[in-house]
């Protein structure tokens, strides 16, 4: 009687697990099919250079409508340190943080998985079938060590010089799809700081039948060359990167002044007079000041080979670039190493 019953059981998850492994099949396939590369962009400026070139008075400075972020181990714990938060970070790179309660505990109990008890496995039970070869893949899109930057040695001559100024260096393995399936990677974190850097825009990396790099960057500059006293309207701020969903609450952010917080209650209390109160009313509040005159844009498209160095040659700004193709091996290094490390996304980026 008890086999009669598990018959049907059986032959429903038998269904259930050739549906799954068919949807998987070609999840897998297509993840195979992906090339994958460390990337390494360095991007700089010259000192003092002054080419006569006549620039635009008021170019086309947008963002992409959609983007991601190269996620930065160290920035997302120096985030966590300011807010008593939840992280997460999305899909985009962007990092979520949702307050939680100073007291709140959580009373979920998380069982590792190599001391996670055993569940006695029934016989009776067809079992999925195990893939012969699994390749680890490292969570794409992650700023690397320094390290591991080829250029950190170039680029620590090039600030010594005093010639040129480094803007930009990162290093991160990724996998590149096609132009249609690519996002433009957002350079800056104007959105976060509210502030205008000095280096702001995007880059495209995408594969057809060769490499492709499109950059859509901005240099702001103060102006120089420009006769009198004109400037151009601020360009936009980017998207932010940090989303923080609620802010903590009043009481807890005094918490966090500890004594500093009191002698301001202190002084306060005791400088009462009508001329002290009237000198204390918040001053009108104004936006954040565009403290440039104008921008210099570095728009272009070039093709590009693995395992050798290109540079975008420009007036104002340099790029140099270098794709190194991975290969399973190091991919799985990778992985590891990234493991070792401690770091761990709450909500991993899917490269698929």
């Amino acid at each position: 009687m008890q086999t009669l019953n598990l018959r049907p059981c059986q032959c429903l998850l038998a269904c259930l697990l050739a549906c799954l492994g068919s949807v998987i099949a070609p999840l897998c396939l297509a993840r195979e099919e992906q090339r994958w590369f460390r990337v390494e962009l360095m991007v700089f400026t010259q000192q003092g250079a002054d080419s006569g070139e006549q620039w635009d008075p008021t170019p086309t400075l947008v963002y992409p409508g959609a983007g991601r972020f190269l996620v930065k181990p160290a920035q997302l714990t120096a985030n966590l340190e300011l807010y008593h938060a939840d992280s997460i970070v999305d899909a985009y790179g962007r990092q979520i943080l949702t307050e939680r309660a100073q007291q709140e505990t959580s009373t979920d109990i998380a069982i590792p998985l190599d001391t996670a008890p055993a569940i006695p496995a029934d016989p009776n039970m067809p079992q999925p079938l195990q893939p012969a070869t699994a390749v680890l893949y490292p969570t794409p899109f992650v700023a690397l060590p320094a390290a591991q930057q080829a250029f950190r040695g170039k680029a620590a001559y090039m600030q010594r010089s005093g010639r040129y100024r480094v803007l930009f260096h990162e290093t991160w393995a990724q996998p590149v799809l096609s132009r249609e399936q690519s996002l433009p990677l957002i350079l800056d974190r104007s959105g976060d700081t509210g502030q205008w850097p000095e280096l702001q825009g995007s880059i495209n990396i995408h594969l057809s039948r060769y490499l492709h790099l499109e950059t859509n960057l901005w240099l702001n500059t103060t102006g120089d060359y420009l006769s009198g006293e004109w400037r151009m309207p601020p360009p936009p701020l980017g998207p932010p990167s940090l989303i923080v969903e609620q802010l903590p609450p009043e009481e807890d952010a005094r918490q966090g002044f500890g004594e500093q917080w009191l002698d301001q209650q202190v002084e306060i209390e005791e400088n009462t007079s009508e001329d002290a109160l009237l000198a204390a009313e918040p001053e009108e509040e104004t936006g954040p000041v565009y403290p440039y005159r104008h921008a210099v844009v570095l728009q272009q498209r070039r093709r590009m080979r693995s395992d050798e160095v290109h540079y975008l040659d420009h007036p104002k700004l340099g790029v140099v670039i270098k794709f190194l193709p991975l290969s399973e091996e190091e991919l799985e290094s990778l992985a590891l190493a990234e493991a070792d490390s401690g770091f761990r996304l709450d909500h991993p980026l899917d490269p698929l």
